[in-house]
């Protein structure tokens, strides 16, 4: 009796009439109508996978369907391909739980098939059980697996057993063998990380802070990120990075507030911009989407169909849609795109399973690495359906689309790019501002003399600048100069190790303000414009380092014998971080060298360094609460090499800045 509900229900939502409404947005499905629609399209797709594994026999039952040449035999992966997208997909869902309505009784019953099928999934015993380590795919499908259970932690998770549970544990944890591509798949390792962290309390962070990182380096602009250092002109933003990063911030977020450990803060401060990226993304897919439903077929892993718009679908989930879309337009337009894909008479074959294609049955605009169960990626277009019936996303009056309103005649807002500083600096205080080099009264009020602790450090240059000694720093037209001169004199050796015989003079100052991130004052920012020297034996520097005792130290800029650039944040004398840039022309051009401290908890600091305003990079240090002096200085030979020149060197200075804020 209840398979013949089930079925009698699923009947109804496929036959249900369009229900359009009336006027200017006529032809747009209303709300009701189309969540029917969208959950009578999901099921279909899902059915098939879910009905099969929970009875233990997806490997015995589904097709494999690949292009003239796959690439190896992809019976070994694409199982787990198709359950492991299906959930992901299907979660947010699932996850409103059963309820007495007819959806939230076909909701109960997907979730007991899905609780089976990972059931089966992950028992070694079982038919079903899933390759979760050999070849390189399983890592990347273990982790749609884990976004599926990260999108329903009530539904998908608490209610397995304890021993599924662990078996599910298990499998996870043995994808760590398995080394991602440099690209797109550090957030497989990253999301499978997460999975752990939120289902067993520890995992191993730094698979998650390394793909972070690594997305951070990658972001090109304008809310896209490249695929690796490369921009790939596909779909993978929505495919998996924009989804992904998301997701992982969330449960890094959610691990922060449970348990009150800062150390979770590492990986949000810039949880903002991620969404603020996502949602420039989702606009920009939002566009692409023509009047009738189509959009530009471009890229890899076409197949995967409208799971191209995952992450427009994902920011009308978190109800974090851009400004001037409304949640009704986009669910129009969402509605267009799936009805357009299964008007194709072969989207499915005769048992109802996905046919490789992208407008119906095509096998041959797959890739080699694609076959039947990749396909069920396009499960991520329904992401919306984990927002209830109730929420505005439904109810709201249908609404055209962006490209429907534009070829309709009707006036749109303008499109522009994503800002991410536009009305989001903080609020700076300026320490010293860019014309403490106009005159030497102005330098003497914000800047002393030499280093801090006297005239020598580690290279062979010893310090003379000073109101006696205007031969080796000059101020002209708000440029600070300072000479380096070979001397012929005997002068003994440097006073600080490695105890350097002295063969220049040289300059260097060391600002009064001690720079010290803390809670008063969480974020600054040191800035300047500098030519570097960067001959053989010439050490020119823009760094911090402590007042009290070394480290720590961050050098800002840091040439030594080449057009190397070192930005390194020494933590201890052995643990040091480093970025190095080529800058051939250094010394020729003008060049601005930056780096923005922010507090990350009692401890810790976050240090971006930037060169040309393009962030290099971020370290990590313990920095908190420990001042530190700002030093400019032309040191030579050391670490720079040596012979050095044998005449006179030269380093300018201008438009130095030092700025803080009592806010992030």
């Amino acid at each position: 009796m209840r398979k013949h509900f089930v079925a009698l229900l699923l009947l109804f939502f496929i036959s249900v009439p369009s229900g359009f409404a009336q006027g200017q947005d006529e032809g747009i499905p209303d709300g009701k109508k189309s969540r029917e629609y969208f959950i009578a399209s999901l099921v279909k797709i899902a059915s098939p996978v879910l009905e099969a594994i929970s009875r233990d026999e997806l490997k015995k039952t589904m097709p494999v369907e690949t292009t003239a040449n796959p690439w190896g035999d992809r019976k070994q992966v694409t199982y787990l391909e198709a359950f492991g997208r299906t959930l992901s997909g299907m979660a947010p869902w699932l996850e409103l739980g059963p309820d007495n309505t007819a959806e939230g009784k076909l909701r109960e019953k997907y979730i007991r098939l899905a609780l089976k099928g990972i059931q089966h999934a992950t028992d070694p015993d079982a038919a079903d059980f899933m390759n979760f380590t050999e070849g390189g795919q399983p890592l990347v499908d273990a982790a749609f697996f884990a976004q599926g259970l990260l999108r329903a932690p009530t539904q998908l998770w608490e209610r397995l057993d304890k021993e599924t549970q662990a078996n599910v544990l298990t499998a996870l944890k043995a994808t760590r063998d398995i080394s991602p591509a440099y690209s797109n798949w550090l957030l497989f390792t990253a999301m499978v990380e997460a999975a752990l962290l939120k289902f067993e309390g520890k995992a191993d962070l730094v698979r998650i802070e390394y793909a972070l990182n690594k997305h951070k380096e990658w972001y090109l602009g304008d809310g896209v990120y490249g695929d690796g250092p490369d921009f790939h002109w596909d779909y993978y933003n929505s495919y998996v990075i924009q989804p992904m990063l998301l997701d992982i911030g969330a449960v890094l977020r959610e691990k922060r507030d449970t348990s009150g450990d800062d150390k979770y803060n590492r990986f949000l401060h810039d949880y903002r911009l991620l969404t603020e990226r996502a949602q420039r993304y989702a606009a920009i897919q939002e566009r692409l989407i023509s009047p009738e439903g189509t959009y530009p077929p471009i890229g890899r892993s076409l197949p995967y169909r409208y799971g191209a718009f995952q992450a427009l679908s994902q920011m009308a989930l978190l109800e974090k849609l851009p400004e001037g879309i409304a949640p009704a337009q986009v669910r129009s337009a969402l509605h267009a795109v799936i009805q357009r894909h299964q008007q194709a008479p072969d989207m499915f074959d005769e048992n109802g399973w996905l046919t490789l294609g992208f407008y119906g049955r095509d096998p041959e605009i797959a890739e080699g690495y694609l076959s039947t169960g990749s396909l069920y990626l396009c499960t991520e277009v329904f992401l919306v359906l984990g927002l209830p019936a109730d929420a505005p996303f439904w109810t709201d009056a249908p609404a055209s689309w962006t490209q429907k309103k534009i070829w309709s005649g009707r006036k749109i807002s303008r499109d522009h790019a994503y800002y991410p500083q536009k009305d989001k600096e903080p609020d700076w205080e300026t320490v010293i501002d860019g014309t403490s080099f106009s005159d030497y009264n102005n330098l003497e009020m914000h800047w002393n003399y030499l280093y801090p602790w006297g005239s020598d450090h580690n290279g062979s240059a010893r310090m003379y600048a000073g109101p006696e000694n205007r031969e080796q720093l000059m101020l002209n037209d708000n440029v600070l100069q300072i000479k380096a001169t070979p001397v012929e004199k005997d002068e003994g050796k440097s006073s600080s190790p490695p105890y350097q015989k002295i063969r220049y003079h040289s300059a260097a100052i060391h600002a009064k303000h001690h720079i010290t991130v803390s809670k008063e004052y969480p974020v600054y920012k040191v800035s300047g414009e500098f030519r570097a020297p960067t001959a053989r034996g010439t050490w020119p520097a823009f760094w911090l380092t402590a007042v009290d005792g070394w480290p720590p130290e961050s050098d800002i800029l840091e040439f030594k014998g080449d057009p190397y650039n070192w930005q390194n944040t020494f933590i201890t004398p052995e643990e040091v971080s480093t970025i190095k840039k080529n800058i051939p022309s250094a010394m020729e051009t003008w060049h601005t060298y930056t780096a923005i401290l922010k507090r990350v908890n009692d401890e810790n600091i976050t240090i971006e360094y930037f060169i040309d305003g393009k962030r290099t990079g971020t370290h990590r240090a313990d920095f908190t609460g420990k001042p530190l002096w700002l030093i400019i200085n032309l040191q030579m030979e050391g670490s720079s090499g040596s012979p050095g020149p044998g005449t006179e060197t030269y380093y300018y200075a201008k438009n130095v800045t030092v700025q803080r804020s009592r806010s992030l």
